[in-house]
């Protein structure tokens, strides 16, 4: 039979072509696999993290309201006293159906505190926070997200799924899980730029450290690019972010709730609940094995914002 060398040409050519344009595919979207059967992240998973550490709810349904159009889901960190103090806008946040309380003790952080003392102010948080909303929250946090063994045993005993621990993997958040307990930990994301290091991911940690919207715009597109294969096995697998909002700044001054908004409008990010966002751990190790970060670096000389908070542009017709 007569080989037509042309037509196999043709064929050959097309199939290079094939192979170029398949190989672009992979480098331009990160369609790769994982595992057998299994596709790789091509999106950062996240959920936002807003916090009330005022008297007042100050920007928070506006900022819950936002959210809410852009189908992002939240948790909202406040203390007992908060919520029986704004039951009402808590309940009405509550509403949007995108956020979940974490139960929070603002004014100390939980590193070193006895068991026993622990455990008496979460059960005196859980209940507070129940008396209000009629639902008893299923994660716990402190002052600058802080928790250690005797949270986790808490939490345990408990029946809580989750707790909150300062963030140990740079601008990516982790989930541990302790081998033996039932209970999650959250290690949020925190900021690894030498100029505002050991802060959360969080409008708080630049604001009150002469940064602006633009420097946490950048860190915010940063944290949200593809894990590399060294941060990986560093850090493990998943990548995911938990975006920060004090929402007195990132719902009430105008220039940081357009930067919360060119963010959420423009960043490739698949914003998942709670469950969803917890549900694969990254680190299934020995309690003695998980990483503490005790570092908090809001000393008196390192507050200093460009703009004082009075002098700074609000964000009109606020959500009441």
């Amino acid at each position: 039979m007569k080989i037509n060398f042309k037509c196999v040409f043709i064929i050959l050519l097309l199939a290079f072509v094939a192979v170029i344009l398949i190989s672009s595919c992979y480098l331009k979207f990160g369609i790769k696999k994982s595992g057998v059967g299994e596709i790789a992240q091509t999106k950062v998973d996240g959920i936002m993290i807003l916090i009330e550490s005022t008297d007042k709810p100050t920007g928070l349904l506006e900022m819950v309201s936002q959210m809410k159009e852009r189908n992002i889901y939240g948790l909202l960190m406040v203390t007992p006293e908060f919520v029986n103090a704004n039951c009402e806008d808590v309940k009405k946040a509550l509403g949007y159906g995108n956020i979940e309380i974490v139960a929070s003790n603002v004014g100390l952080p939980f590193w070193d505190v006895p068991y026993e003392e622990q455990k008496a102010r979460i059960v005196e948080m859980l209940d507070g926070i129940e008396s209000c909303t009629g639902v008893k929250p299923r994660i716990i946090s402190s002052r600058y997200m802080a928790s250690d063994m005797n949270t986790i045993k808490v939490a345990e005993e408990l029946g809580i799924p989750y707790i909150t621990a300062r963030g140990t993997t740079g601008d990516k958040a982790t989930v541990y899980q302790p081998e033996g307990y039932n209970v999650k930990i959250l290690s949020v994301s925190n900021i690894p730029l030498v100029t505002f290091e050991y802060g959360s991911l969080c409008d708080y940690s630049f604001y009150e450290r002469a940064g602006t919207p633009n420097d946490m715009k950048a860190e915010l597109m940063r944290a949200i690019e593809p894990l590399t294969s060294k941060e990986k096995a560093w850090f493990g697998e998943y990548a995911r972010v938990t975006p920060v909002s004090h929402t007195y700044i990132g719902g009430y001054l105008k220039q940081w709730n357009d930067m919360w908004l060119s963010f959420w409008d423009n960043a490739k990010v698949k914003w998942v609940n709670i469950d969803e966002f917890m549900a694969k751990p990254d680190w299934i190790i020995p309690l003695w094995q998980i990483p503490t970060n005790k570092n908090n670096p809001y000393t008196q000389e390192k507050i200093r914002p460009l703009i004082p908070y009075e002098e700074e542009e609000k964000v009109l017709n606020i959500c009441q």
